[in-house]
């Protein structure tokens, strides 16, 4: 039996054991009450480039953030940590120490695929699972997900995940750190790969998996001139306050004037 059948028939029994067992109906009471929770506020995605920064991260204690994957080979250098985290890609799960880091991540809410389920289900701590719509038609014909309790669009990125959970939850201004877009292997639509030994894929010393993994950069772009587009029809926005890189979808903004903001607000408030 190959590795995609047997994928496949784990899938199928995930999601049919979730159904089963009131996990879809627990975790769809948890997206409903997350639903437009943080109407009008801001919030902070965090990816896992070379550009993020401990110092950064320190910063954003007191900032709702959502981060992703391997974003634990962080926490021995800063205190912070994120208020919500997801894991949507069976493949990056299954990379070394990943479940681990996953399970240690003291995160309010942790969000997984639902038909990973049975890679996940063993997570401490509480945990949502979403039904995630994932086919390469949606790279064609891309899709906004506005109702999570039906399911979640996972196209080309788990930071596109992320957006999505962000925008249900009701944030009008969706800041990105750490989205460099850059890759040491990179695959093209044509399927060539191309390979930029000088390049860092990640973040610190973590890891890089890219030599096995080659990251799609053309599925991102998709993903995220879409989320540009529709933030803009749909009244919020998202911003790169990633400090350098190539992400040039969304507009520009600096990390420390956004902070810095964010601090004199909470201060008059307190004054008031």
């Amino acid at each position: 039996m190959g590795l995609g059948i047997r994928q496949k028939l784990g899938y199928i029994f995930s999601v049919n054991i979730a159904h089963i067992s009131g996990e879809k109906k627990k975790s769809n009471r948890i997206l409903e009450n997350y639903k437009g929770k943080y109407k009008g506020g801001r919030c902070f995605i965090v990816c896992n480039g070379p550009s993020l920064k401990a110092s950064d991260l320190d910063m954003l204690k007191g900032e709702i953030s959502f981060a992703c994957n391997r974003v634990y080979g962080m926490y021995p250098e800063t205190e912070w940590r994120p208020t919500f985290y997801a894991l949507f890609d069976e493949g990056v799960a299954k990379l070394e120490g990943v479940l681990e880091g996953a399970d240690s991540t003291p995160a309010e809410m942790k969000f997984f695929r639902e038909q990973g389920r049975f890679i996940y289900h063993k997570f401490s701590g509480p945990s949502c699972y979403i039904h995630s719509w994932h086919s390469r038609r949606y790279l064609e014909n891309p899709r906004f997900s506005e109702d999570l309790t039906k399911g979640i669009y996972t196209i080309g990125t788990t930071t596109y995940v992320m957006i999505e959970l962000a925008r249900y939850m009701g944030f009008n201004r969706i800041y990105i750190i750490g989205a460099d877009h850059y890759y040491r292997n990179m695959v093209s639509k044509d399927g060539k790969v191309t390979v930029d030994k000088n390049a860092e894929s990640y973040f610190g010393n973590l890891k890089d998996t890219s030599q096995s993994l080659p990251a799609g950069i053309w599925e991102m772009e998709i993903a995220y001139e879409y989320a540009e587009k529709y933030s803009r029809e749909h009244g919020f926005r998202i911003y790169n306050a990633t400090r350098g890189g190539h992400l040039e979808v969304f507009e520009r903004t600096d990390l420390d004037q956004v902070l810095a903001e964010g601090i004199m607000k909470k201060e008059t408030k307190n004054r008031i």
